[in-house]
């Protein structure tokens, strides 16, 4: 009898209520550039008195976000940087509307063939007064790790920004830096940073379907290579960059743009880079939402029509009658 009654709660459940699944993003952004030092080089530019040259480098994420409860988003994320290289993002983030957290593990993947895997500890905190101002704090390291043996890295990213909201716009300031320290063999450990001071400015309306973001910003994207003693290369650059987005639906967004230097140069011993050298990045991406899944509600099926179809209640009194049962609670 007891199994009697879990199937009947169980059957009322479905059939008083919907079961939902809420509606996943799925998100894909790339960009292609050759603002980048050669990663494969174990010496140094500036010890050869050569100028910065530039290298072809990829940048690509592919992102899930599903909505897990009220206030509460989950998030996968892989993510190759040129300078961080390859990253495996597993967040949970929980929103009050003034306070939102978001933390999780990274995994660094393939970076190494003697460290296939590494692990670290992403945390974000962004505090708001919505429509007036906004800071965010970010940071990330590789965990339980040194740089002891050959193939041994560590990843590292912390992001600082404060934002003030105006008319139809949104202005931060951001300070970021992503570090990927590697020893590559045993006398040589190779250390690429990239620094960046932005000036962020987001435009928007709303119900227009697109906005625009424009970025003046300095850049400093250094390689060091240490063994007895250490020998850095860094290009120096004033960027600029502009960004745009299309919503053409509430499930479908489109994002494109571009940055380039306004002026590069070569820092201490390394040569600027040639006058017909072109520095560029062109992005593009595109936000994909799959829609809330919700079942439809199973109507029961009335008594008179399941006794002429042979379906008897289950609680029906002259069930209980019928086949004698004895209910023990």
């Amino acid at each position: 009898m007891k199994q009697n009654i879990r199937y009947l709660f169980i059957g009322l459940l479905l059939a008083g209520v919907g079961v939902t699944v809420s509606g996943i993003d799925i998100s894909l952004y790339g960009s292609l550039g050759n603002i980048a030092f050669d990663t494969s080089r174990t010496t140094a530019l500036s010890d050869g008195n050569q100028a910065f040259s530039e290298n072809l480098s990829f940048y690509g994420i592919a992102q899930l976000d599903q909505k897990i409860a009220e206030n509460t988003n989950f998030t996968v994320l892989f993510n190759h940087d040129p300078i961080l290289r390859n990253s495996l993002y597993t967040t949970i983030a929980y929103d009050t509307g003034y306070a939102k957290i978001t933390v999780g593990p990274f995994f660094g993947l393939f970076n190494s063939s003697s460290s296939m895997i590494t692990s670290g500890l992403s945390t974000t905190l962004t505090m708001t007064i919505p429509g007036i101002i906004y800071g965010s704090f970010r940071s990330d390291t590789t965990i339980g790790a040194g740089i002891n043996l050959p193939g041994d890295y560590v990843q590292q990213r912390n992001e600082l920004a404060i934002g003030l909201w105006g008319p139809n716009t949104l202005t931060s300031f951001k300070v970021s830096t992503k570090t990927f320290t590697y020893k590559k063999n045993t006398d040589l450990t190779v250390v690429d940073t990239v620094t960046n001071y932005d000036w962020v400015t987001e435009v928007f309306k709303k119900y227009i379907p697109y906005t625009a973001t424009i970025t003046l910003g300095y850049q400093s994207l250094k390689r060091s290579y240490i063994d007895v003693t250490t020998s850095n290369d860094e290009l120096a650059a004033f960027m600029i960059g502009l960004d745009a987005s299309f919503k053409f639906s509430d499930n479908f967004k489109i994002t494109g743009g571009g940055k380039a230097p306004l002026y590069a140069w070569g820092v201490g011993n390394l040569k600027s880079p040639d006058d017909t050298t072109i520095l560029y990045e062109a992005t593009l991406g595109l936000t994909a939402t799959i829609d809330t899944l919700r079942l439809p509600k199973r109507k029961p099926t009335p008594l008179v029509e399941q006794v002429e179809t042979g379906q008897e209640a289950i609680m029906s009194p002259g069930n209980w009658a019928k086949k004698n049962v004895k209910i023990r609670w």
